[in-house]
């Protein structure tokens, strides 16, 4: 089980899909939501870590994630792109116990990458019950992230999640359940995705289920995980706790 996790997590942070998205054009107001849904929620912050405390003002962690979200759905969408190619890219983040157990996160997207893509995000992240006949806990997470796509689209993506883990000495299983929100801009004009040629605005909900593992190696872990909003969406993350 755990070579095939090590090489689903090689997979995920070796993956050649860094062409360019080909953002399909002329999209109506029913076309902008799904592509809302497949981008903004996809781009969401994501756990990525053991949910157990980082252990108030002395613990710290640092980690690399590759997140990768399919994109067959909006290929299909306005005026279709022929492009098969999914959406891959890094996110860098800085996590700080803050006291007691309650801890903060912050990421973003380093540049250059191949993808026109940036974005920042952030999760508040408390962890307030343990249980004492075995090490399982209960955190509730809340996120926010915005996020740029080909200057075509600019999503802010917020939502709040009951996690759920078994933490054991190497290993974390975590897996949650929430709500999200995105709201989302789409770019009109003469290069603009909108089939009214004006800027247009879009906002979508949806329920959120996840699902991960953490395991530990010293101070160094490797987290895998996969979120479920509209669509599923996969990531992986090399990090250090100290």
């Amino acid at each position: 089980m755990l070579r095939i996790l090590i090489a689903v997590f090689i997979f995920i942070f070796t993956s050649s899909a860094f062409a360019a998205l080909d953002f399909p054009q002329n999209l109506n107001a029913s076309e902008r939501k799904t592509a809302l849904s497949i981008l903004g929620f996809g781009t969401a912050s994501k756990l990525l870590s053991s949910p157990y405390p980082l252990g108030g003002f002395h613990g710290v962690e640092v980690g690399m994630t590759s997140e990768y979200i399919p994109l067959a759905d909006l290929a299909g969408l306005g005026t279709k792109s022929n492009s098969k190619t999914d959406l891959n890219y890094f996110n860098l983040m800085l996590g700080k116990g803050l006291f007691y157990n309650l801890d903060l996160f912050v990421h973003f997207i380093p540049m250059p990458q191949d993808e026109s893509v940036s974005g920042y995000g952030a999760q508040l992240r408390w962890g307030f019950y343990e249980t004492k006949f075995m090490p399982a806990a209960l955190s509730l997470v809340v996120h926010g992230s915005g996020t740029n796509i080909n200057n075509l689209l600019g999503a802010e993506t917020t939502g709040v999640d009951l996690v759920g883990s078994v933490n054991m000495r190497d290993v974390s299983l975590f897996f949650g359940i929430g709500q999200a929100r995105s709201v989302g801009t789409f770019v009109g004009g003469a290069d603009g995705v909108t089939d009214t040629g004006n800027t247009e605005s879009a906002d979508v909900y949806s329920p959120h289920t996840m699902f991960g593992i953490s395991i530990k190696m010293a101070s160094v872990f490797i987290a895998l995980e996969v979120d479920r909003y509209v669509q599923s969406t996969y990531a992986g993350k090399l990090g250090v706790r100290f």
